[in-house]
Order: C-alpha cells, then sequence, then structure tokens
C-alpha cells in the first residue's frame, strides 16, 4: 500500500517551496556565521604571541572545547528539521553554558577575547527554553557566568564590559526566531488543514448536488422503464410513448450532469437555488415513497420572506427534519437540511392537509428584489 494514498495529498503549493527554499538557505548562511564566530577567538595575535601565550595543552582544549561547542550549537540551534524541541535539553544546555565558562576562563588568561562561546550558549537559552521568563533566567545566569570569570581572574575593564551585553541580546534575538519558526509552522499546518477541509467540503457539495440532480431523474426513469415494461405486451403504442419519455429523461439528466460538471448549472426558479432544491427533493421523495394521489407545490414571496412548501396526500411522513439516532431516512432530505441551515433558513415537516400526508416546508430570508421574475 503506497503511504502517500493513506495520509492523503499534500497541499504545498509554490509559496510554500519558496518559502522553505529561503528558511533553508538562510538558515544555512546563519550557522556558518555562527561556526565562524567561534573560531574567531583563534584569530587573535595576541593567543600565540602576546605578552602570555598559552601552551600546548591550552590550546589543544580550547580546540577541543569549540569543536564540542560547534556539534552541540548544531543539534540545539540548528536541529534537521527545524521545530519546536519536544522537551527543554537540560544535558546540552548545561554542557554548553559550562563549556562556554571553561574557554571563557582559559583562553582568557593571556588577554585575549573567549566570550563568542558563552553568546552562542545564551543563544542556545533562548532557542530551546519555551517561555521569556526562563530565557531571561538563563540569559542572566550566562551573563553572571562570564562576568564572574573575568572578575575572578582581573580581566574585566571598561573596554570589555560591554561586550557581557552580546549574551543578553543573543538570548532574546533566538527566543524571537523560535517562536517566529513555531508560528510559521503552526500556520503551515493550519493553511493545509483548512485545504483539506475545503476539499472535503466540495467532496460532499458535489455529492449532494449529483444527489439532488440525478435522485429524481431516475426515479423517474425507474418508474417509467417499469410501467414501459408492464405495458409492453396490454398497450405497445403507449409503451412506446413510455420509452420515448424515458430517452427524454434520460438525455436531459445527462445534460443536466455535464452542467453541473463545467459548473454551468444554475437552479431554474426564479427564486434562489434552495427553493429549486426543496421542490426537487420534496417532489422526488412524493415520487419514491408517499403513494400519493395528490400533491400540491407551493412558492410564496412575501417580503423579505421565500419559502417553497410540498404536501401530499400520501400514506405520511417518513422522513424528519431532526432524525432520532439510529434512523436512517435517505440522504436527500438530509442533505437540503444542510443547505437551509447553511443558508439560515428554517426547515420544516409534518403532516398534510387534514391531517393526512407530508407537509415540507422550507422559508428563507431574502430581499424580495432578488426573487424578481426576469
Amino acid at each position: 500500500m503506497n503511504t502517500a494514498d493513506v495520509a492523503g495529498p499534500s497541499y504545498v503549493d509554490d509559496l510554500d517551496r519558496e518559502g522553505e527554499r529561503w528558511s533553508r538557505n538562510r538558515r544555512r548562511w546563519i550557522r556558518a556565521m555562527v561556526m565562524l564566530y567561534l573560531t574567531v577567538p583563534f584569530w587573535s595575535h595576541r593567543l600565540y604571541f602576546g605578552p602570555h601565550p598559552l601552551g600546548a595543552p591550552q590550546l589543544a582544549f580550547l580546540a577541543v572545547g569549540t569543536a564540542v561547542m560547534m556539534a552541540l550549537t548544531t543539534r540545539l540551534i540548528f536541529p534537521a528539521p527545524m521545530a519546536t524541541l519536544p522537551r527543554v535539553p537540560w544535558e546540552g544546555l548545561i554542557s554548553m553554558v559550562g563549556l562556554s565558562v571553561a574557554l571563557l576562563a582559559v583562553g582568557g588568561s593571556n588577554g585575549s577575547n573567549w566570550i563568542a562561546g558563552l553568546v552562542v550558549a545564551s543563544a542556545a537559552v533562548g532557542r530551546t527554553m519555551p517561555t521569556v521568563r526562563l530565557v531571561v533566567i538563563g540569559a542572566a545566569v550566562c551573563t553572571a557566568a562570564g562576568l564572574t570569570v573575568y572578575l575572578i581572574e582581573g580581566l574585566l575593564n571598561s573596554s570589555n564590559s560591554l561586550a557581557f551585553i552580546a549574551p543578553l541580546l543573543a538570548a532574546c534575538f533566538a527566543y524571537s526566531a523560535s517562536r517566529r519558526l513555531e508560528l510559521v509552522s503552526k500556520l503551515r499546518e493550519t493553511r493545509a488543514e483548512l485545504a483539506r477541509m475545503a476539499v472535503a467540503d466540495e467532496r460532499l457539495r458535489i455529492a449532494r448536488d449529483l444527489h439532488d440532480l440525478l435522485g429524481h431523474s431516475l426515479s423517474l426513469i425507474t418508474l417509467k422503464a417499469e410501467l414501459a415494461g408492464r405495458l409492453l405486451d396490454a398497450d405497445p403504442e403507449r409503451a412506446a410513448r413510455e420509452i420515448a419519455d424515458l430517452e427524454n429523461v434520460a438525455r436531459r439528466s445527462l445534460g443536466e450532469v455535464r452542467a453541473a460538471v463545467t459548473s454551468y448549472r444554475q437552479p431554474r426558479l426564479a427564486a434562489d437555488a434552495l427553493l429549486a432544491w426543496t421542490v426537487r427533493e420534496g417532489t422526488t421523495n412524493v415520487v419514491r415513497h408517499s403513494g400519493a394521489r395528490t400533491v400540491t407545490i407551493t412558492v410564496t414571496v412575501t417580503g423579505q420572506d421565500a419559502s417553497a412548501e410540498i404536501t401530499d396526500d400520501g400514506v405520511g411522513p417518513a422522513w424528519d427534519a431532526d432524525p432520532r439516532p439510529g434512523e436512517n431516512h435517505g440522504s436527500g432530505l438530509s442533505g437540503l437540511t444542510e443547505r437551509a441551515r447553511a443558508a439560515g433558513a428554517e426547515i420544516s415537516t409534518g403532516e398534510g392537509p387534514g391531517g393526512k400526508g407530508f407537509r415540507l416546508r422550507v422559508r428563507v430570508r431574502v430581499p424580495a428584489a432578488e426573487f424578481s421574475v426576469p
């Protein structure tokens, strides 16, 4: 079985593809710049040739620590696929903050600037924390840890104190980007769901229209074919007329279906479509179920109200506009009920005149000008 058939169609258009392509390229550039930013301290001349150059063990620690920071950055800030992490990765965050503080202490001992790791660790806090309060607390911890190291080492001065604003800004920007990413993801999911709902509604509308179009015609074809079969031996001429009528009905039904498929079909009553479907469905049910001798169709326009009523003297109601659970009275009048409720119309059923038969009435409030006969 094809999994695509089970999951349903994918509602992705060119705008989604272009947006995803742009986001993917943008993430690549940002990731490359962040990785480059983590290596900037290695470019410092003071690190190797300053008054207090670092030895091989310290340089090895800085290189390994920076590589680990890059790996943690890829996992926490730039996961694939980009989405909200299912939980806060406390182990990774604690490792990043601790490692960035260690890099700051070891690398800054000779006066070089190793705050890059602390800035990236603070950005990871903003990227993974779910609330503003936790982001602020995490960024404050990162900044306080860095300041503490500089105070202990005696490295804090007026020229580098402003650098500790960077972790706070990184946390804020990362949190904003994370929330934007989450919002875009939810909007895309909502857009896809709305598209699926629209398709489902359209399928329901097509099914309802086909029933409304073919229900009456097929019932009439069935009756005429049965009558022609009975008359074939007793009255061949009348049987021939019934067969000719049957052909006309079939041709008319074919034309209606073609018009519906090409979206050119329009109701033929002067009132709106709802009343047309009311008359069509009501008469179809009379033919199918009532066994009536007389049926009356009344279309009334008064002020801002228009109504269509079908009554007969048949066997009585076989359907209820609000059927009880477990009862199935057919899809035709159920579809009419859906149309009426969608249009804000009133639909009622009951006994026909004199307590006999069945009555179906639909009343819709529409300006009278819309019901004028051309």
